[in-house]
């Protein structure tokens, strides 16, 4: 019976790394932290999909909400030019049973295998928002994400755990949207 078992394992251990289509996703870099009123994310992954195809995932904006549950909706108010979008996100945010929608409208500036997201705080529900997003080919199969955000939100986070929940919340949201990524950029 032991040695039935180990030969199924043998089996099924090189075909669950190697074939088909497998979630790779695989987090080098996790970081967040609060200083001067900035909640802060980096998120360094290698993702098992090409860089093209992820590429195209991250700039189909309003597809956004398949990648992120708490995305409610994202649409793209205009595009000034052909490398830059304005981008409308309504996000949920909660902290334990207290929930809120937070408006976002970001200008998304596009350059080869990179994003660079400014939020507008004159439209937005947050005083500050920066992030970077960079995509960086391994090889035909595999692509290093990384993803750096700054947030000051227009509205009160308790300094009592509501600090660290944000954080946190940063954090799986961010590596949860990346997983879906990558399945998105595998079936293209």
């Amino acid at each position: 019976m032991r040695s039935s078992l180990l030969a199924v394992l043998i089996f099924l251990l090189p075909w669950r790394v190697f074939g088909g289509v497998a979630c790779a996703f695989e987090a080098e870099r996790v970081e967040s932290g609060y200083a001067d009123k900035h909640f802060q994310c980096e998120i360094v992954a290698v993702l098992a999909a090409p860089a093209s195809a992820v590429e195209a995932v991250l700039r189909d904006y309003e597809s956004y909400p398949k990648l992120d549950r708490r995305i409610l909706q994202a649409r793209v108010l205009e595009r000034p030019t052909p490398t830059t979008a304005l981008l409308e996100t309504k996000l949920r945010a909660c902290f334990g049973p207290f929930c809120r929608t937070v408006k976002r409208v970001e200008e998304v500036v596009e350059a080869p295998l990179a994003l660079t997201a400014t939020t507008d705080p004159t439209k937005s529900d947050v005083r500050f928002g920066e992030t970077h997003t960079t995509i960086e080919q391994l090889d035909e199969s595999l692509t290093r994400i990384t993803y750096r955000t700054s947030i000051v939100p227009g509205f009160w986070v308790p300094a009592l755990g509501g600090r660290r929940w944000l954080l946190n919340t940063m954090e799986q949201a961010t590596l949860e949207l990346f997983e879906n990524v990558e399945q998105l950029a595998q079936a293209r």
